[in-house]
């Protein structure tokens, strides 16, 4: 007779029962009744149970004020409840077992090995202040899908569903506990790209303060439970017939790379809604779960490597490129953006001061089809003619995004190269990178940056710093604090509105619930007059007023704008049009001002993306029945938005048919007389050959675009920019720093 036979199995068991009772022994099935009956232990049982149970009660209601505190009334009082029952539940846990029969305790174990990972999600979601009941059914699936991956990943390596448990909920509890600290501190949780920083943040971890909080006592509560619950309804049961050790293996392996295609290799995800929030990574983990996006995440961590790349080659690319249009890195002249010559060249004498304005959400909607208003609603931008530059700008996302405009913008590269959906200032900046901020640094320029919303947004504090802003004003520098934190508790706009007034009762500062352009440029005026003396003056200012969320109206403002030539009605359209009329305005308002400084002054402002107003009127202006129908011109017409240079002093009146957001710094350089570097000098020269390189295709000189799927004759020319943007912003250790800096 075999240890393993059915004979051996039932004495071990039978001798185990006798010795240790049911709370260390499955009972033979001759000793119950039925499929399974709940059984008290030993009597030192039963007294460590009642302990347990007195100690958490007696820590709950000690601890009762963290549970109202940082809830509202009504929550607060529910989860202090649930944290009650969850006390004399473990003690029931500790004192007594289910007993099951051996026939069924391999089914019982299987179906409860099932069911723990929802009480793992909701223990990490507990860290959120988060219960799983509030997930939508596809999001509490994709839940329940993410946490099963790592339960059966963890069971091919250890293949018990004990010790599966325990090893995963240990993880996860530390994980999570890690990622509420994190977010406590810093206002952003972990993501991937912040595993290769684990060791620098955990020697600044002593420098904060650490206290208790509801939060880590229902993750506690939760990881107790799961303990009990392993210990008392999961046995560590072996596979030991060889054909479903196979079988079970080969359909996990089977699951799991099903599970890892779909995640990494499609956008199934992305084409439901699932992808990461990477303005507010904290609204993204509360809204559809922790641990599910952590993993969203991981399919932007790294771009992959362009064709050919090599960082020696570099240099190879660049000069190819300018020696074709007769120009060299430390030569005179470059293209002219303008006119295509080789004729531009730094101008003499001062420099301009230089105020670039990323304006949310401005775009001119009559470009993309009939549209007819019962009012202009940008009627000063449609009469700059004198000294201005303007044209439409194809940008790479479309009603969000915002920071991938200014990442273009910002630095010449386009994100056309990086995973969709991905967010550069969130993903890939972790180091020092080359912009239009440093090379005008470079000749002098002092600078700023200026956003009137919270500074944390898109990880902004970080990646301006790492660009090289001497400042950075947000809304938290100008706004009393408490007022901003009575705003984001009761998220009521017309009482942020009054306090604002009694505060600062000579400032308006609001339209709807945003900061109005018309005061934003007001600051921006009083930046321009405080700023450094004997220095060119730069500053990035992006705007909030255009800012999406137009379902709503508000007292302050009015809605006087609206379409009068479409069949339908569509207020969200109406109140953003309005918005537009309001932003015309104010940049009237700006432009006037500049006028009367007698310091030459260049100011350029370009819209970062369109609004995420009602499908139908967009459907109605394209005259299409569904989006999905638009062709390719209205697709690139989908990611439009106006941009205006215009200047006190002179320079050429052009009209810009399409280019795209890239190029859009080195055109303001070249208009500001500036030196370029090597790249700006390259990407004139690209803009010759492709003046539209976005996120929907390419377009050549002659109107045709391109999608970046198939082959075609600048194949090989967007592979060479790629390799030279792949240098700049991904390759850091190997980056070719003369192509960016002003060659000497």
């Amino acid at each position: 007779m075999g240890y393993f036979s059915k004979e051996n199995r039932k004495q071990r068991e039978e001798a185990r029962y006798a010795k240790h009772g049911y709370l260390l022994a499955w009972a033979p099935d001759e000793h119950i009744k039925g499929l399974m009956q709940w059984r008290f232990g030993k009597r030192i049982a039963r007294w460590i149970g009642l302990a347990a149970t007195i100690i958490m009660l007696v820590f709950l209601l000690v601890n009762k004020g963290l549970f109202l505190d940082d809830y509202t009334f009504y929550y607060g009082n529910i989860v202090f409840i649930f944290a009650l029952l969850a006390a004399p539940l473990a003690g029931l846990l500790i004192a007594s077992v289910p007993v099951y029969g051996t026939k069924i305790r391999p089914f019982a174990a299987t179906i409860c090995f099932f069911i723990m990972p929802i009480f793992t999600m909701q223990m990490m979601e507990c860290y959120n202040g988060n219960f799983v009941y509030n997930f939508s059914v596809p999001t509490f699936l994709l839940n329940y899908v993410t946490y099963l991956f790592f339960y059966l990943l963890v069971y091919l390596i250890c293949r018990r569903y004990h010790m599966t448990v325990l090893i995963v909920n240990i993880s996860i509890f530390v994980a999570g506990m890690i990622n509420y600290f994190i977010d406590l501190f810093r206002g952003t949780p972990v993501v991937p790209m912040d595993i290769p920083t684990f060791r620098t943040g955990m020697e600044v971890a002593d420098g904060y303060s650490y206290s208790l909080s509801w939060q880590l006592i229902m993750a506690a509560i939760c990881m107790l439970l799961i303990y009990l619950f392993n210990k008392r309804f999961i046995p560590c049961i072996p596979i030991r017939k060889l054909k479903f050790k196979i079988l079970t293996r080969v359909l996990i392996i089977g699951w799991l790379l099903i599970c890892v295609i779909t995640l990494f290799f499609t956008d199934f995800l992305a084409n439901r809604g699932y992808k990461p929030d990477f303005w507010n990574q904290s609204r993204g983990y509360h809204n559809t779960g922790t641990w599910f996006n952590f993993c969203l995440n991981l399919k932007y961590i790294h771009p992959s490597k362009p064709d050919g790349y090599h960082a020696e080659k570099t240099d190879e690319i660049l000069d190819a490129m300018l020696a074709e249009y007769g120009v060299t890195r430390d030569g005179e002249t470059s293209i002219d953006m303008l006119t295509g010559e080789n004729t531009y060249t730094p101008a003499d004498g001062e420099h301009p001061h230089v105020i670039a304005i990323m304006n949310e959400s401005l775009a001119d909607l009559r470009t993309l089809g009939d549209l007819e208003l019962n009012q202009e609603n940008m009627k000063f931008i449609d009469s700059l003619t004198e000294n201005t530059v303007k044209g439409t700008l194809e940008v790479p996302v479309f009603g969000a995004g915002t920071s991938n405009s200014e990442f273009e913008f910002m630095t010449g590269n386009s994100i056309t190269f990086l995973p969709a959906g991905s967010n550069v200032y969130q993903s890939y900046i972790k180091n020092p990178i080359p912009s239009i901020l440093s090379m005008l640094t470079e000749q002098g320029y002092s600078n700023i940056t200026f956003h009137p919303y919270y500074a944390a947004g898109w990880n902004r504090i970080a990646v301006y710093n790492y660009m090289g802003f001497s400042d950075f004003i947000s809304i938290e520098d100008f706004i009393d604090q408490e007022i901003i934190d009575e705003y984001l508790d009761t998220n009521d706009a017309i009482e942020f509105e009054r306090n604002l007034k009694e505060r600062y009762p000579d400032r308006d500062m609001l339209l709807r619930r945003f900061v109005s352009d018309a005061y934003d440029y007001q600051m921006v005026e009083e930046m321009f007059e405080e700023r450094e003396a004997g220095k060119p003056f730069f500053i990035l200012n992006v705007t909030m007023q255009n800012h999406g969320g137009y379902a709503m109206s508000y007292p302050n403002f009015t809605e006087d704008v609206w379409p009068t030539n479409l069949n339908g009605s569509y207020p969200k359209a109406k109140r953003y049009l309005s918005l537009v009329k309001d932003s015309d305005e104010a940049f009237q308002s700006l432009v006037k001002y500049f006028e009367n400084v007698d310091e030459p002054t260049i100011i350029c402002m370009f819209g970062d993306h369109q609004p995420s107003i009602e499908d139908e009127f967009y459907e109605e202006l394209y005259d299409v029945n569904d989006l999905d129908e638009l062709s390719d011109i209205q697709t690139q017409d989908r990611y439009s938005t106006p941009f205006i240079i215009w200047a006190n002093y002179d320079i050429p009146e052009v009209t810009i048919d399409r280019m795209s957001c890239n190029y859009l710094s080195t055109l303001l350089c070249q208009l500001a007389g500036v030196e370029l570097t090597p790249y700006q000098k390259y990407l004139a020269c690209l803009h010759e050959k492709l003046p539209v390189i976005d996120t929907v295709g390419y377009m050549d000189a002659e109107g045709t675009v391109y999608h970046y799927n198939k082959e075609s004759e600048y194949t090989d020319l967007i592979n060479q920019y790629q390799c030279l943007e792949y240098n700049a912003v991904i390759d850091v250790a190997h980056r070719n720093e003369a192509l960016f800096k002003i060659a000497q």
